[in-house]
């Protein structure tokens, strides 16, 4: 993959802020089970399995997710700079009042407090902290990457996330630690499509040293240059806010960046930090809302966005992960949709009829995979199990009993699609996989003429080895249809699967 210092378009930033929001929710799941574990070594598979000291279930988020929301949530609504830290306030005391099964030591105290006594919680935590001066947990960082998905000026940005952090943890380690990963949070997702190596993961946190204290420049300094030379394994005492932090930059810089598809090193990074042991799940969530913000949402795995679920409140409805992704792509919009309606929207199949009239169109891929275009959907449904979108769909377009992924693939060019060669391959060993598990399986676009028979042809390419070319001609044949220029050229950079490098 060719890397430019130019800007990202718009659409790259969109992915990158809901890849904030994702990747960090499905760090949290994948680290639940080995929370306060030992390390594990490099050769433990990690998936989403669930368990753990609480029972997680698979795919489960935790309290790290759960504040996260009140954040989120409010974001979503369009809350107003002004309205946030209060709005923050009410949720984070709501979410206690639901009686959540995780609850970290610092956020406990200041929240049951609050609720007990009826004072803010600026004034409890205030008091809270008088009495343990020395108290500097990771429970405000793990919660605050959402506030870099705001477009403020860096200082109020650095204002928002110091009173943000200060309704629970008003130590300055706490609040200077969420500054400086919130900022590089924000910057992350607007600066140019270079690729991040090691140093330079460094200087994009190192960068918002100016937005602190004078005097607490060079010990943050010297903290952040201790990443570069100290494996993440060393910050096994993550549970204080700047180890924690410590170990998330050093998983992101000692974690190798795949030279074939490298927004892989979102997983690996992630992975890296779920293996340093001790608070895995917020180490690990604090890596992805970086890795996420520079990776995007696309290069989220789709085996870990299928398990992906959790909690607001216990008061709540379950949320699924395709709904956090919703309510992310809101945040990072003001609290607005897209022009026609998307994320909330509950039908776009009216649209489609009125802009893309065509007939019902599907093809038998291969057992178990029926390929075409919307239209076809309706009828497609009493026959599967499993939909994977290539296009934006409503919010009821597929029924809740139904499995449902919307796929970010745009067919607009490739700058929009920086992680082309990723999202091709694991949609198509997605659908494999799900085939293999029984599923049957219906992929489509909207019209099913470009991205449609891209997926078919990588689908072709990475289960059955075919050559690409050849691929690309038999999905042509089978759909009547080639793949736009781009998406053709990225079928042609990838291999039958388990060759990549």
């Amino acid at each position: 993959m060719t890397t430019t210092s130019s800007a990202p378009s718009e659409n790259v930033q969109r992915d990158r802020a809901v890849g904030a929001v994702l990747a960090s929710a499905a760090g949290d799941a994948l680290g639940a089970p080995h929370e306060f574990g030992p390390p594990l070594a490099a050769d433990v598979v990690l998936e989403m399995t669930g368990g753990g000291s609480l029972a997680w279930e698979p795919g489960e988020w935790t309290d790290d997710t759960q504040t996260t929301l009140a954040i989120l949530g409010p974001l979503a609504k369009g809350a107003a700079q002004g309205q946030l830290v209060d709005e923050v306030e009410q949720q984070l005391l709501r979410w206690m009042e639901s009686r959540p099964r995780d609850v970290g030591g610092q956020t406990l105290a200041v929240l049951s407090e609050a609720l007990r006594s009826g004072k803010s919680l600026t004034e409890v935590t205030s008091t809270w902290q008088m009495l343990h001066p020395d108290a500097a947990g990771n429970g405000s960082l793990m919660r605050t990457g959402p506030l870099g998905l705001l477009d403020l000026p860096r200082h109020d940005l650095a204002n928002l996330a110091a009173s943000v952090s200060a309704l629970t943890h008003a130590s300055d380690d706490a609040a200077e630690a969420c500054i400086l990963w919130s900022d590089a949070i924000n910057r992350s997702i607007s600066t140019p499509t270079t690729t991040p190596q090691g140093r330079g993961w460094i200087d994009l946190v190192a960068d918002g040293i100016t937005l602190l204290p004078p005097a607490h420049g060079e010990l943050w300094r010297v903290r952040l240059e201790a990443c570069g030379t100290t494996v993440p394994e060393e910050f096994i005492h993550n549970g204080w806010v700047v180890a924690a932090l410590q170990a998330a930059l050093s998983s992101l810089i000692h974690t190798e960046v795949p030279q074939d598809q490298p927004c892989r090193h979102l997983r690996l990074a992630v992975e890296r930090a779920v293996r340093v042991g001790g608070d895995t799940d917020t180490v690990a969530a604090i890596t992805g809302s970086l890795a996420g913000a520079r990776w995007g949402a696309s290069a989220v795995p789709l085996e870990w966005r299928r398990q992906l679920h959790g909690r607001s409140t216990y008061a709540d409805p379950v949320l699924r992960g395709f709904e956090l992704e919703g309510l992310a792509r809101l945040a990072g919009n003001r609290g607005e949709t897209d022009s026609i309606g998307w994320p909330v929207i509950e039908s776009l199949i009216p649209y489609y009829q009125k802009h893309f009239p065509a007939e019902a169109s599907t093809v038998q891929l291969d057992e178990g995979v029926t390929v075409g275009n919307v239209h076809a959907l309706v009828d497609q449904i009493p026959r599967t199990d499993v939909v994977v979108s290539l296009c934006r769909m409503g919010r009821m377009d597929v029924p809740d009993h139904l499995e449902h992924h919307v796929v970010g693939l745009i067919d607009t060019g490739r700058a929009d699609n920086p992680n082309l060669e990723f999202v091709l391959a694991d949609t198509a060993d997605f659908v494999a996989d799900r085939v293999a598990a029984g599923r049957q399986v219906f992929v489509h676009c909207v019209m099913a003429e470009s991205r449609t028979p891209a997926i078919a042809a990588a689908y072709l390419v990475r289960t059955h080895g075919c050559n690409p070319g050849e691929a690309l001609q038999q999905a042509a044949h089978a759909i009547g249809s080639r793949p736009r220029t781009f998406l053709a050229e990225g079928v042609m950079n990838l291999a039958p699967r388990g060759r990549q490098a």
